[in-house]
């Protein structure tokens, strides 16, 4: 490793010329993570250069299905326990899914068109997580064609109703997690290869029903953590096809999920380190927390201390405020107790007055499609 450094004083400008080997990795024994530190040949006074703490906004991934009618009953409820308006809603929806496969003769009653519009009428973007039940390789070959021509049909329909109509979508997210022995967590995941061919595809497959890159912002959605070889780097699809970096991160505390390594975690290890790769792997793209969210289980399973999930959601967020590369995060506001963890803060038994505490931090702010485009080189 060869290190130069060019020291020019000029009031109280200081260039510092960095040359650092590209190749240079640590490995972190922990959580069994390789992380590439890779600078920039040119860093001049802040390396976030274009990038700011002064705009962000919070967004909510909510248990329903956004008809209009649970659009104004339950996005209000969020709203309302923030103290602010949410910016984005996130959903998930299959490639594969029957309604949109059947061509469904209703344009304004299938799965994506209806929920889209029902979001966005009511001053919500999208943040679409857009799932398969089938490998990456069957993806990217075709085979699923006709039902991801429906989808960029619907969404090409959306978009043309005009107002500034633009949606986030996330290509198979978290396709570089794998449990402890190895196995995928998702049907088109643990394939590097074919997952940048099936992200490119989909692209190609809007592309062809007319959906133009300035009508949507593309998601690049890995999970944060990953085991050795399995490094979102490796599954990056590339510059010239994402907008955005999502990555996914949990606390899981002591919840049966966590088992048999349960610890209480914090931005230090949730997202610190996956902050600073993602601006290493991708250093023009705005970074998203697309999926959040902590268990209430503080010390050990069954123990449920409120107390710690409220200071976890004022202290994480008040860190994300002052990343100048994050643009915002959803939480996940989903009770998954029967196999996994609570990670409920709208229950509407028990109040989080930790959410209210970090949404109030001022960077968060009610953000539009213009102030995101804004945003989003």
């Amino acid at each position: 490793m060869k290190t130069i450094k060019l020291l020019v004083r000029s009031g109280l400008l200081i260039i510092i010329l960095i040359l650092v080997s590209t190749n240079s990795n640590f490995v972190d024994a922990q959580t069994d993570l390789k992380i590439y530190r890779t600078y920039l040949p040119l860093v001049v006074n802040n390396p976030y250069y274009g990038f700011s703490t002064d705009n962000k906004f919070i967004g909510i991934d909510m248990q329903h299905y956004w008809t209009d009618t649970a659009v104004a009953t339950y996005m209000p409820i969020a709203d309302s326990l923030a103290n602010k308006k949410h910016s984005v809603s996130g959903w998930f929806i299959d490639i594969e899914d029957g309604h949109l496969c059947a061509g469904h003769p209703d344009l304004k009653t299938n799965n994506l068109y209806r929920q889209l519009e029902g979001l966005w009428k009511n001053g919500y973007i999208s943040f679409l997580n857009i799932n398969s039940t089938n490998t990456a390789y069957a993806i990217a070959s075709g085979q699923l064609d006709t039902c991801l021509g429906y989808m960029a049909e619907y969404y090409a329909d959306w978009v043309g109703l005009g107002g500034g109509r633009r949606a986030f979508l996330a290509p198979l997210p978290e396709m570089n997690g794998v449990d402890s022995y190895g196995n995928p967590w998702t049907s088109y995941g643990g394939d590097p290869v074919n997952f940048k061919l099936a992200y490119q595809h989909i692209q190609y497959i809007f592309a062809q029903y007319g959906v133009s890159r300035d009508q949507v912002w593309w998601v690049f959605a890995p999970n944060g953590w990953s085991k050795s070889g399995h490094e979102f780097e490796i599954y990056y699809p590339g510059e010239n096809v994402v907008d955005v970096v999502g990555f996914s991160m949990y606390n899981y505390g002591f919840c049966q999920a966590a088992l048999p390594w349960p610890r209480w975690e914090n931005y230090d290890t949730l997202y610190d380190p996956y902050i600073y790769r993602i601006h290493t792997m991708a250093s023009g793209k705005p970074i998203i927390i697309a999926q959040t969210g902590t268990t209430a289980e503080y010390s050990y399973t069954g123990e449920f201390n409120v107390n710690a999930k409220n200071t976890w959601l004022r202290i994480n967020y008040e860190y994300l405020s002052n990343q100048p590369q994050v643009l915002g995060m959803l939480y996940y506001d989903f009770d998954q107790s029967s196999w996994e963890c609570n990670w409920r803060i709208t229950d509407g038994n028990t109040f989080q007055p930790g959410y209210r505490a970090g949404a109030a931090f001022s960077p968060y702010k009610y953000l539009n499609w213009q102030d995101m485009q804004n945003i989003i080189p």
